[in-house]
């Protein structure tokens, strides 16, 4: 079994191909051969300059062809507006053309996957902290005890499965209201250390230095700002088991709040056009 997956919530896209022997019951890291490929695409631009080229050559690097992929994997944000809507739309289209399921991802719990298994490890309770940029002052984050953390995929929506652990929270806030919410976790969880990662970290660091410096764990890796293709292949592999993968018309962008143009035209700030009445 051919999975690939990709994530493009961010201006770092992420891609991964991996093999599984659907014999096998259980994932395990001495499987070496399991992960195939994997590529980091850092683009200036949008992800639509790089990302089918990226999937060719990983494929071509592997031997493999598209229809040779058995389920895809995709990063499903929260993230950038437009770079969400290019990975979706492309993943989606490979999948109707070959009929075949996608798995949906937290993109906020790809980039805290690798942090948290390494947090985890610790003999104590570690609170794992992922947070982007959300652009108009804002941060997307995701939150919650690194062993929790650690196991988490997609949440459920409606009456779609997810893989999800309680406590784990994901959403949007001010980088003040963040520190507040950081804050209260720790006070909940007493003792507790907390670790950090994301692009938001160098962003909005005077913030940051308002939680208890004693208790932070500095990250020992490089590149564990960005969401990892190891972490993608392994949690596509994690959705499937569960039962998570859905159809590429139930899978949607996780955008957490309207767009720029969502607001002004509820504002009614968007000058007439065709679909919204004449410029007469």
């Amino acid at each position: 079994m051919i999975l690939l997956s990709v994530d493009t919530s961010s201006t770092v896209g992420a891609l991964a191909l991996m093999k599984w022997d659907e014999n096998k019951s259980h994932f395990s890291f001495d499987d070496l051969d399991l992960l195939l490929q994997e590529w980091t695409l850092n683009v200036s631009a949008y992800h639509s300059e790089k990302l089918l080229w990226g999937i060719d050559q990983l494929l071509n690097a592997a031997s493999l062809k598209v229809s040779d992929i058995d389920v895809y994997g995709v990063g499903v944000g929260p993230g950038s507006f437009t770079g969400l809507r290019m990975g979706l739309m492309t993943v989606k289209t490979l999948a109707d053309v070959f009929q075949k399921p996608i798995v949906p991802i937290s993109s906020l719990a790809a980039l805290s996957r690798t942090m948290s298994l390494w947090a985890s490890s610790f003999n104590k309770k570690v609170i794992s902290i992922s947070v982007t940029d959300a652009g108009r002052g804002e941060l997307f984050y995701l939150m919650g005890n690194s062993n929790s953390v650690k196991e988490v995929v997609v949440m459920a929506d409606q009456d779609l499965p997810g893989l999800w652990k309680r406590g784990v929270e994901e959403g949007v806030s001010s980088p003040g209201e963040l520190v507040k919410k950081i804050k209260k976790k720790l006070k909940i969880a007493e003792g507790a250390f907390w670790i950090i990662n994301g692009q938001a970290v160098t962003r909005y660091p005077e913030f940051f230095l308002e939680l208890p410096m004693e208790k932070q764990i500095k990250l020992d890796f490089p590149f564990l700002h960005q969401i990892q293709g190891r972490s993608l292949a392994q949690m596509t592999w994690e959705g499937l088991q569960a039962g998570v993968e859905r159809p590429s018309g139930l899978i949607f962008p996780k955008y957490m709040r309207a767009s720029h143009a969502e607001i002004k035209l509820k504002a009614g700030l968007l000058p007439p056009g065709p679909s919204r009445g004449s410029v007469d």
